[in-house]
């Protein structure tokens, strides 16, 4: 079997297939974690992009409800496997409210979380759940990679009928699994995910305890958290330049880095940044997942397009199409890749 992407989601199959005793080669054309698997801000949190009172409007509460025990699973799998490497902790993380109409929505996803069985606790515009994480996610895909048959810088071109093409030559395969998130439309014009850039910044050790927690904030579009050592990593601000945030150029730019820094001195952060850097997430017309065989190629299957939230999916989500593989158990159908319509090539 042949797993193109060296991401969360690529090693995640490739750990799972080991462990079913199935024969199976990553192929990642640059480095383990070069996308955005290994530039993020390294929150491992609970549901989607939205909070809970927009995806029950959005898909319904009994799929809000499974998104979210998914994602619960999610973070108690990879915890697991990962067993205290990659910097992994589980604080807790807010959501803060930046706005009146924010903060009555934060109101009502912990009133509806409460009553759906998942730990919420709200206050004063400010809502925590207890059992989200982070963690270095680079790290963690080099732990999840370690004994995995991984080949690095060998670039698949093309996709063929029974296997693909790469720059090192031509390799045959019965089953090729996609693990490249937003970058699947460059081999599969068809896939219905959307490329986004998110932007980040990191600054030297603050010398104090400015961020107790993980913090989400704007509906999701500021996100920041501190380092054990100090150091503070903040993102998002794309709502604020939406047409230049689509497409694959990794670079940050000045737009918003200008908006970064300027929320790092409202928050009162003295300590200079240090680093700068961009990643290229994978958005969906419904902002979930698709996992599955990719409608009308014999072989060929998809794991990705997680809407900026791949840390909270990815490892289930490979597990889950494993189980498909393997086992012919069909992964939930609000994940299944034939749910969407999949765009015809010319």
């Amino acid at each position: 079997m042949l797993i193109v992407g060296g991401g969360m989601t690529g090693v995640s199959l490739l750990r799972e297939l080991a462990a079913r005793d199935i024969d199976a080669l990553l192929l990642e054309r640059r480095h383990l974690a070069a996308g955005a698997s290994g530039r993020n801000a390294g929150f491992l949190l609970e549901g989607t992009a939205a909070n809970y009172a927009a995806a029950v409007r959005q898909h319904g509460r009994a799929v809000a409800r499974e998104v979210w025990a998914f994602t619960a699973e999610n973070h108690a799998r990879l915890a697991e496997a990962l067993a205290g490497a990659a910097g992994h902790r589980r604080l807790g993380a807010y959501t803060l409210a930046a706005s009146a109409e924010e903060e009555l929505e934060l109101e009502a996803a912990a009133s509806l979380m409460q009553e759906d069985g998942f730990p919420a606790e709200y206050r004063a515009g400010r809502l925590l759940n207890p059992r989200d994480g982070e963690l270095d996610p680079a790290a963690a895909v080099d732990a999840l990679a370690q004994g995995g048959q991984v080949i690095e810088g060998c670039e698949v071109t093309s996709l063929g009928a029974g296997g693909v093409e790469t720059s090192r030559g031509d390799l045959q395969a019965a089953t090729v699994v996609l693990a490249t998130n937003a970058y699947t439309p460059q081999l599969l014009a068809a896939a219905p995910i959307r490329p986004v850039r998110a932007q980040m910044l990191a600054t030297a050790p603050a010398g104090e305890l400015l961020v107790d927690r993980p913090t989400y904030s704007d509906w999701g579009y500021r996100y920041w958290r501190q380092l054990a050592d100090g150091r503070l990593l903040l993102g998002g601000f794309r709502n604020l330049a939406p047409e230049e945030e689509v497409g694959y150029v990794e670079e940050p730019s000045d737009r918003i880095q200008n908006h970064l820094e300027r929320h790092l001195q409202a928050m009162g952060v003295e300590a200079p940044v240090t680093h700068r850097w961009a990643g290229i997430m994978g958005f969906t017309p419904d902002s979930l997942p698709l996992v599955g065989p990719v409608p009308g190629r014999s072989g060929l299957f998809v794991c990705g397009g997680y809407t900026g939230h791949g840390l909270g999916f990815a490892f289930n989500a490979a597990r889950r199409l494993v189980g498909l593989l393997l086992d012919g158990q069909e992964p939930p159908s609000w994940m299944a890749a034939a749910r969407l319509a999949w765009r015809t090539p010319g």
